[in-house]
């Protein structure tokens, strides 16, 4: 007995880690529709730990989302459109693999299309945005807030004069604006304005029709989210927009933020130059500032540091807006010279979850060329609830069958194997949710198929040991010959499913490559429950006057 104490410890580590890994999955499927709803509402952060850590089912049980993008090509050159295909399905399946989907589809479809398959994915529109996103990263100036001021009043007096036909309905007629070019020099006009600001005011003929949604913050405009629409079709008429002085241009911030109790999104006024680029980023990775508020640290090459260096140090106590595929993301005040190290500011209701998908995106690099989605389809269950009950009715079935069954012809060894049986899916689903693996129909045959596994190794030392019982040799003797009779034909048995296993999983993809995890993973556990943890049981007999086998 003292030589099996590290076994026994072994079995009781493995059995506290196997629940405390399956305890995640435990609550997720034991949790109400309301109740997930709510804690989604009110913890959004660990409703998405727990969704994490949860076994996950796949495309087949519970669905998932399939998406369709179509790679512009149209601003490449030729050289650059021939690999621009490929180079977004890698940097698509960096973003994919970083985000923790398991077993996802990615693949080419004709010459400028990637299919997407996400199995198990419970938020469409996070995954959206982070394989869709052509991740340009930019930092530009925030214009002042006199020449901000005096823009949007010139605007508004355009607006008034814009037909309401006009106004949905954008028109190509950019020379017809009333306004040749009142903004060509936005400093000169914010110098002469300095001046006689009052006089420049008077001239001001304001409709109202666009600075009644607006409230300026200091930095940018806000605009609450029932008036989004009907502000971003006037900032977007070709009139309003030809009216804007060259080296201006009007960005919505990325999300909305809950502002006095309504959600506002953030209309920014930027110079259109561009004073960095993420060409020059070298890492970037999500994390929390000193107000526990999602930021992304990131770092610049050597050459960007010294960009970064000379921008932030002209521009200090003043607004730099990082943009990322054309929105602002937050527009902090520079407090001091910054070189290559930084943090990116996530404005809005941004959680870390966000901050972790814009480090991801970073990270994997920006795609060659823009890409749209031409199809989108979240998904149910291909095979339907039917069959996800009929597949799980199939293993409980069996497993009752098979204990039933050794129990009667096996009496009390016949409960050992039971308790291994157990033991032996425990730890097998323990594994694959630690693994992150997804669950789908071919997994349960895996787990099935694994059962029979371990259930041909206990009736293999079983038989031995009613062998060893027969020509009268004492129970501790007819333990130990039981099981090194049966331990050839136990790893001979279970080491070629184990190659044929390994052989699928590497030809394989999707769910055949599940399969053959699920597969491996049993037989390797199910050879140990049989040979360790059914022997452990059984050497409480030893002292016993006979074995019930």
């Amino acid at each position: 007995m003292r030589g099996d104490t590290w076994k026994i410890v072994l079995t009781i580590v493995l059995i506290i880690a196997a629940i405390f890994y399956l305890w995640p999955t435990f609550q997720w499927f034991t949790m109400s529709a309301s109740d997930r709803t709510a804690m989604q509402q009110n913890n959004p952060d660990a409703f998405a730990n727990l969704q994490k850590k949860a076994l996950k089912l796949g495309l087949d049980l519970q669905g998932g989302m399939r998406v369709v993008l179509e790679v512009d090509k149209s601003q490449l050159d030729d050289n650059a459109k021939q690999d621009a295909r490929d180079r977004a399905l890698e940097i698509i399946r960096n973003r994919v693999d970083q985000f923790g989907v398991a077993e996802p589809v990615i693949q080419a479809q004709g010459s400028d299309r990637i299919v997407v398959e996400l199995p198990a994915l419970q938020d469409p529109e996070r995954a959206r945005n982070l394989i869709g996103k052509t991740a340009l990263l930019e930092f530009r100036l925030v214009e002042s807030p006199e020449n901000s001021d005096l823009l949007i009043k010139r605007l508004d007096q355009i607006a008034g004069k814009l037909s309401p036909d006009a106004a949905k309905t954008p028109t190509a007629d950019t020379a017809a604006t009333p306004f040749a070019d009142p903004f060509a020099d936005t400093t000169k006009l914010a110098a002469d304005t300095t001046k006689d600001t009052t006089a420049a005011l008077a001239n001001t003929d304001q409709s109202n029709v666009l600075t009644q949604y607006l409230d300026f913050n200091g930095v940018a405009y806000q605009v609450t989210e029932e008036d989004y629409a009907a502000v971003d079709r006037i900032v977007n008429n070709p009139e309003i927009k030809a009216a804007l002085p060259a080296d201006v241009e009007l960005a919505w911030a990325i999300r909305p933020e809950m502002i006095n109790g309504r959600q506002r999104r953030q209309l920014y006024i930027l110079k259109k130059k561009v004073e960095l680029t993420g060409a020059h980023l070298k890492a970037a990775n999500p994390n929390y500032d000193q107000f526990h508020k999602p930021v992304v640290d990131f770092e610049l090459d050597r050459e960007g540091g010294e960009i970064f260096g000379k921008l932030t140090g002209a521009n200090i106590n003043k607004p730099l807006a990082i943009l990322l595929d054309g929105r602002v993301e937050s527009a902090p005040n520079i407090r001091s010279k910054i070189r290559d190290r930084g943090q990116i500011t996530l404005g809005g209701n941004a959680t870390f979850f966000d901050a972790k998908d814009m480090a991801t995106i970073l990270r994997a690099g920006a795609l060659p060329a823009p890409v749209k989605i031409v199809e989108n389809n979240v998904i149910g269950p291909t095979l339907g609830k039917d069959s996800v009950d009929a597949g799980i009715n199939g293993l409980l079935i069996s497993f009752i069958v098979v204990a039933a069954f050794m129990i009667i012809y096996y009496k009390l060894a016949g409960v050992v194997a039971d308790i291994v049986l157990f033991l032996n899916i425990l730890f097998l689903l323990a594994v694959m949710a630690a693994l992150g693996a997804t669950l789908t129909l071919p997994g349960i045959a895996g787990i099935i198929l694994t059962i029979g596994m371990a259930v041909d190794a206990n009736v293999l030392i079983f038989e031995r040991m009613r062998e060893e019982v027969r020509t009268g040799k004492k129970v501790a003797a007819c333990i130990e010959a039981g099981y090194e009779r049966a331990l050839a034909s136990i790893v001979d048995s279970n080491l070629t499913t184990l190659i044929a296993a390994g052989v699928l999983y590497y030809f394989g993809t999707g769910p055949i490559r599940g399969f053959a995890v699920t597969l491996g993973a049993g037989i390797i556990i199910s050879m140990y429950t049989a040979l360790v943890v059914s022997k452990l049981i059984l050497h409480t007999r030893r002292n016993a006057a006979t074995l019930s086998v």
